[in-house]
């Protein structure tokens, strides 16, 4: 695989979004509890940070946690919970001294998030707020429309104008590039309130293999499928 090759690719996408599916699903054909696969689906999510890095891929969302996944039980949703914590102290250390930017996207005001996680993820996004080479959006109590109606709120409550550039102006994503390519793992397919607003012209892919068994060589196959996609945006070629 010549990362450097494809790097210099102009077709490669600017942005990419992962729904980090079937993590609950990898541990069960296991004979594991659905914690084991959480956990291995969070070293996939840094491996693939760094796939991304070495592509040069400027933009990428991983959708976490979803304004849906409470009704989880409450043993899962602790553990990750607790897992997010953990995963926000590494993040600091490791990313911190490199050139990448972290926001959190989703309702960091809810009660139900545990305050640490509240206050580490402002933390972090105040301390790379300058980063420019990687911008990495976590997706965490995260759902695509309260984010729509936490920007129409907030157009309304300073009388603006409500156009497509003042809408992207009040999203988690207005600092990021557009939605290039959504790809959703485990073989589903369905959105599930991911991005609503941005992956309107996104290119989507829904490989059969779970997160935890997404691999480099995966995502290289799912990255030259987009290559060879045309893309209108609603013209003729």
């Amino acid at each position: 695989m010549n990362f450097e090759k494809m790097k210099l690719d102009p077709r490669m996408p600017k942005h990419i979004g992962f729904i980090i599916d079937g993590n609950g699903r990898w541990a069960k054909r296991r004979g594991l509890p659905r914690s084991a696969g959480h956990q291995v689906g969070s070293e996939n999510v840094k491996k693939h940070i760094e796939y991304c890095q070495q592509l040069g891929i400027p933009n990428v969302s991983f959708y976490c946690f979803s304004s849906e996944n409470w009704k989880r039980s409450e043993k899962e949703v602790k553990f990750l919970m607790e897992k997010f914590d953990e995963m926000l102290d590494e993040y600091k250390k490791d990313y911190l001294d490199k050139n990448v930017r972290i926001i959190i996207s989703g309702d960091m005001t809810d009660e139900r998030l545990p305050l640490s996680v509240r206050q580490k993820a402002e933390e972090l996004m105040l301390l790379t707020k300058d980063k420019t080479e990687l911008v990495l959006n976590m997706c965490i109590n995260y759902g695509g429309r309260d984010e729509l109606l936490m920007a129409f709120k907030k157009i309304a409550e300073e009388n603006g104008e409500y156009t497509e550039e003042n809408v992207e102006k009040h999203l988690y994503t207005k600092d990021m590039l557009p939605l290039d390519f959504v790809i959703r793992t485990s073989g589903e397919k369905r959105s599930s309130n991911f991005m609503p607003w941005q992956s309107t012209y996104s290119e989507w892919l829904f490989p059969k293999k779970t997160w935890p068994a997404f691999s480099k060589c995966d995502l290289v196959k799912a990255l030259k499928i987009y290559m060879k996609r045309n893309r209108r945006f609603g013209g003729v070629k």
